[in-house]
């Protein structure tokens, strides 16, 4: 059996497709393989991927995206709601260029130069595997994530874990 080349940061267990008729849906491989960077098919099956690949739900489907080789991340906490806990934040992921902070037009912040955005609980397991694989100092973003749970429970006492 040779060796696979698993390059990309990120692989999807479907693809997005577009048909006049069907509007969106999700196209799977029969045999279970993998698109790299959502798009492309490859011969890469989920048992193939090193353990620093962390599974979840992005891009409105399943897949893995990679914590190793991590450059710069930003967690964007949401406080404005508070009927759930990480739905609206956003980790901006960077593998190579620094992430730079803008002001669009109508004087929102936002971010250039990443190159995936999780959100959900998907944030909490990437940062765990970033600090693990990357060696990059999650600390802030841990203490982030910790105020963002405390924030929560507060204002959801029945909900607490």
């Amino acid at each position: 059996m040779t060796k696979k080349r698993i390059k990309a940061t990120r692989y999807m267990e479907s693809k997005i497709m577009c048909d006049r008729n069907e509007g969106l849906y999700l196209k799977s491989n029969p045999n279970g393989e993998l698109f790299s960077q959502g798009r492309y098919p490859t011969k890469i099956l989920p048992s193939d991927l090193p353990e620093w690949y962390v599974y979840g739900y992005m891009y409105k489907h399943h897949g893995y995206i990679s914590a190793k080789g991590v450059r710069q991340l930003i967690y964007v906490p949401n406080y404005a709601f508070d009927n759930h806990l990480h739905k609206d934040d956003l980790l901006f992921i960077s593998y190579d260029a620094e992430i730079v902070p803008y002001e669009s037009e109508r004087g929102f912040k936002w971010y250039k130069n990443y190159d995936e955005v999780l959100s959900g609980y998907l944030i909490v397991k990437f940062v765990e595997a970033a600090k693990k694989y990357s060696d990059y100092n999650t600390e802030d973003i841990e203490k982030e994530i910790e105020r963002k749970r405390e924030f929560y429970y507060e204002r959801n006492p029945d909900r607490h874990a």
